[in-house]
């Protein structure tokens, strides 16, 4: 993986739809440098075993009780999201899932 670089998320591959993939784009060294520390893993990627990096939040939604959680993560040039309704915190319910499918690779 190049330090920094944009790499295009491919879900269906594009010999079967045809579409133009993003051009690739550079990030200076400072922010990605600067994105890394703050992605600091946690805990639930502790068994993810090779360059990783995470990051956990919540979304509050008007009129719901518990705010919704979001765990997101890459492990090498694989990344992965989930999110867990009313979950709480983002690591709690969201880390597990993510670091499987990193694991599953």
């Amino acid at each position: 993986m190049t330090a920094g670089a944009f790499r295009q998320p491919v879900i269906v591959p594009q010999s079967l739809d045809d579409r133009t993939l993003a051009p690739t784009r550079q990030l200076p060294g400072d922010v990605a440098a600067t994105l890394r520390q703050r992605m600091v893993a946690a805990a639930a990627m502790a068994s993810v075993r090779v360059t990783k990096g995470a990051k956990s939040s919540s979304a509050e939604v008007d009129g719901q009780g518990e705010s919704n959680a979001w765990f997101t993560a890459y492990a090498g040039d694989l990344a992965a999201a989930a999110l867990a309704n009313s979950g709480s915190h983002g690591g709690d319910p969201g880390g597990e899932i993510v670091a499987r499918v990193l694991n599953a690779r």
